[in-house]
């Protein structure tokens, strides 16, 4: 074809990938649940993708995700009613989910992943059963309260959110931002500080906050360049009372909850920024194929098939890691600066990879023709958000120290 290639020309289908079928380092239960994931995504998903992020529609993304039953359950334990399924299956749905809406896949992770995985490793049975049931048949949402106005990269430092014990409950005045999920969330897991004559990674505590509680607010969502219809907010605790049994694990302990959350929350976003090079990839590839220029398809020129080789080269290489990663996280190994690491760089392939596709189609990539330049608007915020691109490397240079020394 000469000139002008439309998008529906170009016959293509979110998340089905040429690679798709080659994915052999997974077991074939892993590929199965993989493609089962994309049939769905294909059907529920893409049509409503480019409608929530045009329209901002965050009321569109919630009822999508809620129709999401059959896999809002994958980490929670069979024993209030989900599949019980580990780090790996979590990476694999938050390639193909992202493939498809990274506003719904991010919701989806801050409920079903951030929200609950603290509670399946600290939680007492109790707290189990009576927060987990909603979220695995999607009659709750959950979200996970860490940043605070006066935080951001220093999230613990900054951390001014007070938790102060009165008799059979804490009373919690504060503030926290950023929060996805927060204007529609049933359930928050929230970090505050509970000790202030310790240094402030000593008394912090963790607890369940249910949203209904008198005194807490929503005072905006964001307007965010991308992620368009996700939800993220910024809340106000004002004389909250929280009952002592919905403290999680121990009191002045809640560093450890928040780190090991954090560790779960890297993967799946790494899986995320992986799932949505992909599809830049994928629609870059095919439009190479079928626009012609000089009496011959651009592909044929080694400046825009090398930079698609590039491209498959780091998606390649990028997927292999985040798996190997996610199955020592579900081996009980410790790997911080493994995951700090698969964190960064799949999150700046993902802004590469997204602009090269822009760069490929050129103008019409630029337009809201192709989703190419809705899915370079999405990746910038991996090298920001669940610790900068700097936070990273900061990580990674002092794990060295700790397993090294100077």
């Amino acid at each position: 074809m000469v000139g002008h290639v439309n998008f529906e020309d170009l016959d293509f289908e979110y998340g089905y990938s040429c690679m798709a079928d080659r994915l052999h380092y997974y077991s074939k239960e892993e590929n199965d649940f993989r493609m089962e994931v994309r049939k769905w995504c294909k059907d529920n998903i893409e049509p409503v993708a480019t409608k929530i992020d045009r329209e901002r529609n965050k009321v569109l993304a919630v009822e999508t995700l809620k129709k999401m039953k059959p896999y809002l359950n994958i980490v929670i334990p069979e024993e209030v009613g989900g599949l019980g399924k580990g780090v790996l299956y979590r990476t694999i749905f938050g390639e193909e989910l992202t493939a498809f809406s990274y506003a719904i896949a991010t919701i989806f992770g801050a409920s079903s992943c951030l929200f609950a995985a603290p509670i399946i490793e600290y939680g007492s049975s109790e707290q189990k059963k009576k927060y987990l049931s909603g979220i695995a048949d999607g009659t709750k949402i959950g979200a996970i309260g860490i940043t605070e106005p006066t935080g951001g990269s220093d999230a613990i430092g900054g951390m001014n959110l007070r938790a102060t014990k009165d008799g059979d409950h804490y009373v919690l005045n504060g503030e926290k931002c950023f929060i996805t999920n927060g204007s529609v969330a049933d359930y928050i897991t929230l970090y505050a500080v509970t000790n202030d004559q310790v240094k402030r990674r000593q008394g912090i505590s963790a607890f369940i906050f249910e949203t209904d509680t008198p005194g807490f607010e929503v005072v905006k969502d964001y307007t965010y360049m991308g992620r368009r219809g996700m939800p993220n907010s910024h809340l106000r605790f004002k004389n909250c009372k929280v009952p002592v049994e919905n403290l999680l694990y121990k009191e002045n302990e809640g560093i450890e909850v928040l780190l090991f959350g954090l560790d779960g929350e890297r993967t799946f976003t790494a899986s995320q920024y992986l799932g949505l090079a992909r599809s830049a990839f994928e629609v870059a590839y095919k439009y190479a194929h079928r626009r012609e220029q000089f009496r011959k398809t651009i592909y044929s020129f080694e400046g825009i098939s090398f930079k698609l080789s590039e491209m498959f080269m780091d998606l390649e290489l990028n997927r292999i890691a985040i798996a190997q990663i996610a199955k020592m996280l579900d081996e009980g190994h410790y790997c911080r600066a493994s995951v700090a690491a698969i964190k960064a760089r799949v999150s700046d392939m993902a802004v590469e990879i997204t602009k090269n596709a822009v760069q490929v189609i050129g103008g019409l990539g630029y337009s809201e023709e192709y989703p190419v330049e809705r899915f370079y608007r999405d990746a910038k915020i991996g090298q920001i958000s669940a610790g900068s691109a700097e936070i990273m490397r900061y990580l990674i240079s002092r794990e060295m120290i700790r397993m090294w020394g100077k």
